[in-house]
């Protein structure tokens, strides 16, 4: 009977220690999934924003290059006899232009809002335009292009123990058809965010 009581004992001690390495099996594939899911959401983040950065900089590209050229022309039609009425009409195409680009502005600034409700850990410096903006309008060299605050930079993405940086080279933005470079890298720590626009 004692010897019965025993093996009774031993059998529920062996289930409680099964039971229990299931459950500490299971609460570590719960932490692995909620680990993976943070770091999928964390990319598809990373390339959705980079969608938005890619078309804004390839719109604001066309369209300084566009500028660029207009007031160009619209110099040598000042001084030709005659077509003076064209460099009246440049001014008119500039002003268009203009018009579209404060359009990509907010529509820039629009889809970044729509990515951060939807959870997106989007690095503040983001929801700033990559633009010298003075009172939510762009400051513009002599021939009316837009300025770029800087040719290079990184954004900062973060969740869980998962770092992404995006570095981005736009020097050779301003043309017909512009060219924008990405680098993105992945870092499992957690950083404070930077300043970067002064």
């Amino acid at each position: 009977m004692n010897q019965k009581g025993e093996a009774i004992l031993f059998f529920v001690l062996v289930l409680v220690v099964i039971s229990g390495l299931f459950t500490l099996c299971g609460l570590e594939l719960q932490r692995s999934f909620s680990l993976l899911q943070k770091r999928t959401n964390l990319f598809v983040c990373v390339k959705e924003t980079k969608g938005e950065i890619h078309r804004y900089l390839k719109f604001m590209g066309k369209t300084n290059w566009a500028l660029k050229n207009t007031s160009s022309a619209q110099v040598i039609a000042a001084f030709i006899p005659g077509f003076q009425g064209a460099a009246l009409s440049a001014e008119k195409v500039k002003k268009a232009i203009k018009h579209l680009q404060t359009g990509a502005l907010l529509n820039y600034h629009v889809q970044l809002q729509r990515l951060k409700i939807k959870g997106c850990p989007l690095d503040p410096r983001m929801l700033q335009s990559p633009f010298s903006l003075k009172a939510m309008k762009y400051q513009r060299d002599l021939s009316e292009r837009t300025i770029l605050r800087n040719s290079s930079w990184t954004y900062l993405y973060s969740s869980g123990p998962y770092l992404l940086t995006l570095k981005i080279n736009a020097e050779k933005f301003d043309s017909m058809s512009p060219q924008i470079y990405y680098e993105a890298r992945e870092k499992v720590e957690r950083l404070s965010f930077p300043s970067y626009f002064h």
